[in-house]
Protein backbone atom coordinates (compact mmCIF):
# COMPACT_ATOMS: atom_id res chain seq x y z
CA UNK A 1 0.00 0.00 0.00
CA UNK A 2 2.78 2.44 0.93
CA UNK A 3 4.55 1.66 -2.32
CA UNK A 4 1.43 2.53 -4.33
CA UNK A 5 1.10 5.85 -2.51
CA UNK A 6 4.72 6.72 -3.22
CA UNK A 7 4.37 5.77 -6.88
CA UNK A 8 1.22 7.90 -7.13
CA UNK A 9 3.18 10.90 -5.82
CA UNK A 10 5.96 10.47 -8.41
CA UNK A 11 4.12 12.01 -11.42
CA UNK A 12 2.77 14.83 -9.25
CA UNK A 13 6.23 15.77 -7.99
CA UNK A 14 7.63 15.42 -11.53
CA UNK A 15 5.06 17.87 -12.92
CA UNK A 16 5.73 20.33 -10.11
CA UNK A 17 9.48 20.13 -10.73
CA UNK A 18 9.15 20.60 -14.49
CA UNK A 19 6.86 23.64 -14.17
CA UNK A 20 9.15 25.64 -11.86
CA UNK A 21 10.43 28.91 -13.37
CA UNK A 22 13.52 29.02 -11.16
CA UNK A 23 16.25 26.51 -11.91
CA UNK A 24 17.09 25.88 -8.25
CA UNK A 25 13.46 25.10 -7.42
CA UNK A 26 13.30 22.68 -10.34
CA UNK A 27 16.48 20.93 -9.18
CA UNK A 28 15.13 20.59 -5.64
CA UNK A 29 11.97 19.11 -7.12
CA UNK A 30 13.95 16.57 -9.13
CA UNK A 31 15.95 15.65 -6.02
CA UNK A 32 12.71 15.08 -4.13
CA UNK A 33 11.52 12.92 -7.02
CA UNK A 34 14.62 10.73 -6.71
CA UNK A 35 14.05 10.36 -2.97
CA UNK A 36 10.44 9.26 -3.61
CA UNK A 37 11.65 6.68 -6.10
CA UNK A 38 14.27 5.45 -3.66
CA UNK A 39 11.63 5.11 -0.94
CA UNK A 40 9.33 3.26 -3.34
CA UNK A 41 12.09 0.83 -4.30
CA UNK A 42 12.83 0.21 -0.63
CA UNK A 43 9.18 -0.50 0.17
CA UNK A 44 9.02 -2.89 -2.80
CA UNK A 45 11.96 -4.85 -1.34
CA UNK A 46 14.66 -3.63 -3.71
CA UNK A 47 17.14 -2.06 -1.25
CA UNK A 48 20.10 -2.19 -3.65
CA UNK A 49 18.20 -0.19 -6.28
CA UNK A 50 16.95 2.20 -3.57
CA UNK A 51 20.50 2.90 -2.35
CA UNK A 52 21.69 3.49 -5.92
CA UNK A 53 18.83 5.89 -6.64
CA UNK A 54 19.37 7.80 -3.39
CA UNK A 55 23.12 8.17 -3.72
CA UNK A 56 23.33 8.86 -7.45
CA UNK A 57 19.93 10.22 -8.47
CA UNK A 58 19.15 12.27 -5.37
CA UNK A 59 22.55 13.20 -3.97
CA UNK A 60 25.20 13.18 -6.71
CA UNK A 61 23.11 14.39 -9.67
CA UNK A 62 21.44 17.10 -7.58
CA UNK A 63 24.82 18.35 -6.36
CA UNK A 64 26.15 18.47 -9.93
CA UNK A 65 23.14 20.46 -11.11
CA UNK A 66 23.46 22.92 -8.20
CA UNK A 67 27.13 23.48 -9.02
CA UNK A 68 26.26 23.95 -12.70
CA UNK A 69 23.69 26.69 -12.06
CA UNK A 70 25.65 28.58 -9.42
CA UNK A 71 26.40 31.15 -12.10
CA UNK A 72 23.86 30.50 -14.83
CA UNK A 73 20.95 30.77 -12.39
CA UNK A 74 21.90 34.33 -11.45
CA UNK A 75 21.72 37.62 -13.32
CA UNK A 76 24.82 39.57 -12.30
CA UNK A 77 24.69 43.34 -12.71
CA UNK A 78 27.63 45.70 -12.15
CA UNK A 79 27.03 49.39 -11.59
CA UNK A 80 27.95 52.51 -9.74
CA UNK A 81 25.26 54.28 -7.78
CA UNK A 82 23.16 57.04 -9.29
CA UNK A 83 20.34 58.79 -7.40
CA UNK A 84 16.89 57.75 -8.57
CA UNK A 85 18.14 54.98 -10.84
CA UNK A 86 20.21 52.54 -8.81
CA UNK A 87 21.25 53.37 -5.26
CA UNK A 88 21.63 51.85 -1.82
CA UNK A 89 19.12 52.86 0.81
CA UNK A 90 20.12 51.21 4.07
CA UNK A 91 20.34 47.50 3.34
CA UNK A 92 18.13 47.79 0.24
CA UNK A 93 18.74 48.75 -3.37
CA UNK A 94 16.17 51.10 -4.89
CA UNK A 95 15.59 53.03 -8.08
CA UNK A 96 14.14 52.90 -11.57
CA UNK A 97 16.84 50.68 -13.07
CA UNK A 98 16.73 48.36 -10.07
CA UNK A 99 12.99 47.81 -10.58
CA UNK A 100 13.52 47.14 -14.29
CA UNK A 101 16.32 44.67 -13.66
CA UNK A 102 14.51 42.94 -10.81
CA UNK A 103 11.43 42.43 -12.96
CA UNK A 104 13.54 41.19 -15.86
CA UNK A 105 15.39 38.70 -13.64
CA UNK A 106 12.09 37.37 -12.30
CA UNK A 107 10.73 37.00 -15.84
CA UNK A 108 13.75 34.88 -16.74
CA UNK A 109 13.61 32.78 -13.58
CA UNK A 110 16.93 34.19 -12.35
CA UNK A 111 18.15 35.60 -9.05
CA UNK A 112 19.31 39.22 -9.31
CA UNK A 113 22.79 40.00 -7.98
CA UNK A 114 24.05 43.60 -8.00
CA UNK A 115 27.71 44.49 -7.46
CA UNK A 116 28.60 48.13 -6.93
CA UNK A 117 31.94 48.91 -8.54
CA UNK A 118 33.82 52.04 -9.66
CA UNK A 119 32.14 53.40 -12.79
CA UNK A 120 35.06 52.85 -15.15
CA UNK A 121 35.21 49.18 -14.15
CA UNK A 122 31.73 48.48 -15.51
CA UNK A 123 32.61 48.14 -19.24
CA UNK A 124 35.69 46.01 -18.46
CA UNK A 125 33.74 43.58 -16.30
CA UNK A 126 31.06 43.17 -18.99
CA UNK A 127 33.62 42.75 -21.78
CA UNK A 128 35.50 40.06 -19.83
CA UNK A 129 32.42 38.05 -18.88
CA UNK A 130 32.57 38.88 -15.17
CA UNK A 131 28.99 40.19 -15.21
CA UNK A 132 25.91 40.00 -17.43
CA UNK A 133 24.66 43.59 -17.50
CA UNK A 134 26.17 47.01 -16.87
CA UNK A 135 23.87 49.60 -15.34
CA UNK A 136 23.91 52.75 -13.23
CA UNK A 137 22.94 55.65 -15.49
CA UNK A 138 25.05 54.69 -18.52
CA UNK A 139 24.69 56.73 -21.72
CA UNK A 140 26.20 55.54 -25.04
CA UNK A 141 27.74 58.45 -26.96
CA UNK A 142 28.88 56.54 -30.04
CA UNK A 143 27.21 53.97 -32.28
CA UNK A 144 29.95 51.38 -31.76
CA UNK A 145 31.25 50.39 -28.33
CA UNK A 146 33.46 47.36 -29.00
CA UNK A 147 33.11 44.72 -27.60
CA UNK A 148 29.96 45.97 -25.90
CA UNK A 149 26.42 46.58 -27.00
CA UNK A 150 23.82 48.90 -25.50
CA UNK A 151 20.07 48.61 -25.24
CA UNK A 152 17.88 51.44 -26.56
CA UNK A 153 17.46 54.21 -24.00
CA UNK A 154 14.79 53.63 -21.37
CA UNK A 155 14.84 57.22 -20.05
CA UNK A 156 15.85 60.49 -21.73
CA UNK A 157 18.55 62.54 -20.02
CA UNK A 158 21.26 65.11 -20.66
CA UNK A 159 25.05 64.88 -20.79
CA UNK A 160 27.32 67.54 -19.29
CA UNK A 161 31.06 67.71 -20.01
CA UNK A 162 34.02 69.55 -18.53
CA UNK A 163 36.31 68.99 -21.50
CA UNK A 164 34.27 68.58 -24.67
CA UNK A 165 36.06 68.04 -27.98
CA UNK A 166 34.06 68.32 -31.18
CA UNK A 167 30.97 68.60 -29.06
CA UNK A 168 31.42 65.43 -27.00
CA UNK A 169 33.69 63.91 -24.33
CA UNK A 170 36.55 61.67 -25.41
CA UNK A 171 34.92 58.60 -23.81
CA UNK A 172 32.40 56.43 -25.67
CA UNK A 173 30.18 56.38 -22.60
CA UNK A 174 28.87 58.96 -20.20
CA UNK A 175 29.12 59.63 -17.35
CA UNK A 176 32.88 59.20 -17.07
CA UNK A 177 34.77 59.68 -13.82
CA UNK A 178 37.27 58.07 -11.47
CA UNK A 179 36.10 55.92 -8.56
CA UNK A 180 32.61 55.83 -7.11
CA UNK A 181 29.90 58.45 -7.37
CA UNK A 182 29.90 58.83 -3.59
CA UNK A 183 33.50 60.05 -3.81
CA UNK A 184 32.45 62.91 -6.08
CA UNK A 185 30.38 64.53 -3.34
CA UNK A 186 33.34 65.91 -1.39
CA UNK A 187 35.17 66.85 -4.59
CA UNK A 188 32.17 68.83 -5.75
CA UNK A 189 32.04 70.71 -2.43
CA UNK A 190 35.75 71.52 -2.71
CA UNK A 191 35.60 72.57 -6.35
CA UNK A 192 37.72 69.61 -7.49
CA UNK A 193 35.11 67.79 -9.51
CA UNK A 194 36.73 68.47 -12.89
CA UNK A 195 39.92 66.72 -11.75
CA UNK A 196 38.07 63.37 -11.59
CA UNK A 197 35.15 63.67 -13.99
CA UNK A 198 35.11 64.14 -17.75
CA UNK A 199 31.35 64.01 -18.14
CA UNK A 200 28.25 63.63 -15.99
CA UNK A 201 24.61 62.83 -16.60
CA UNK A 202 21.63 64.91 -15.53
CA UNK A 203 20.74 62.78 -12.49
CA UNK A 204 24.24 63.08 -11.05
CA UNK A 205 24.48 66.78 -11.87
CA UNK A 206 21.23 67.48 -10.03
CA UNK A 207 22.34 65.45 -7.02
CA UNK A 208 25.81 67.04 -6.83
CA UNK A 209 24.50 70.58 -7.33
CA UNK A 210 22.40 70.32 -4.16
CA UNK A 211 25.59 70.56 -2.10
CA UNK A 212 27.31 73.32 -4.10
CA UNK A 213 26.91 75.03 -7.47
CA UNK A 214 28.76 73.23 -10.26
CA UNK A 215 30.93 75.32 -12.55
CA UNK A 216 32.61 74.58 -15.88
CA UNK A 217 30.03 72.08 -17.12
CA UNK A 218 28.56 72.44 -20.60
CA UNK A 219 25.53 70.51 -21.75
CA UNK A 220 26.20 68.58 -24.95
CA UNK A 221 23.89 68.89 -27.93
CA UNK A 222 21.81 65.95 -29.06
CA UNK A 223 19.33 63.57 -27.52
CA UNK A 224 20.68 61.10 -24.97
CA UNK A 225 19.16 58.30 -22.94
CA UNK A 226 20.08 55.91 -20.15
CA UNK A 227 20.77 52.38 -21.37
CA UNK A 228 22.08 49.03 -20.17
CA UNK A 229 25.36 47.49 -21.37
CA UNK A 230 25.64 43.89 -22.57
CA UNK A 231 28.48 42.01 -24.25
CA UNK A 232 28.05 41.63 -28.00
CA UNK A 233 28.47 37.90 -27.43
CA UNK A 234 25.23 37.93 -25.40
CA UNK A 235 22.86 38.95 -28.20
CA UNK A 236 20.19 36.66 -26.73
CA UNK A 237 20.35 38.44 -23.38
CA UNK A 238 20.10 41.86 -25.02
CA UNK A 239 17.15 40.73 -27.13
CA UNK A 240 15.23 39.47 -24.09
CA UNK A 241 16.05 42.59 -22.06
CA UNK A 242 14.93 44.93 -24.85
CA UNK A 243 11.74 42.92 -25.25
CA UNK A 244 11.04 43.16 -21.53
CA UNK A 245 11.62 46.94 -21.43
CA UNK A 246 9.33 47.38 -24.43
CA UNK A 247 6.63 45.39 -22.65
CA UNK A 248 6.95 47.76 -19.67
CA UNK A 249 6.70 50.73 -22.01
CA UNK A 250 3.59 49.45 -23.83
CA UNK A 251 1.82 48.52 -20.59
CA UNK A 252 2.50 51.94 -19.05
CA UNK A 253 4.45 50.40 -16.16
CA UNK A 254 7.67 52.13 -17.25
CA UNK A 255 5.98 55.54 -17.02
CA UNK A 256 4.72 54.67 -13.54
CA UNK A 257 8.21 53.66 -12.43
CA UNK A 258 9.69 56.86 -13.85
CA UNK A 259 7.10 58.95 -11.99
CA UNK A 260 7.88 57.04 -8.80
CA UNK A 261 11.66 57.31 -8.81
CA UNK A 262 12.64 60.20 -11.10
CA UNK A 263 11.61 63.70 -10.14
Amino acid sequence: MAGHVLLALVPIVAVVALTQSRRLSAIIGMGLLSFLLAAAYLVMHAPDVAITEATIGAALVTAIYVLAIRRTGRLTVVADEVPGLLAREGDRVVGLEYEILRGFANSQGLDLSIRFVPLRRVPWLIAHGEADIGAGGIIPLTESIDPLDATPGHLDTGVYAFDARDGRPTSELAPDYDGYFSELQSKARNGLLSSSATSLDLARVLSLSRGAPLEGLDRLDGRHGYAFLVSKERADLKRELVRYIESLRHSGELDRLVARFVQ
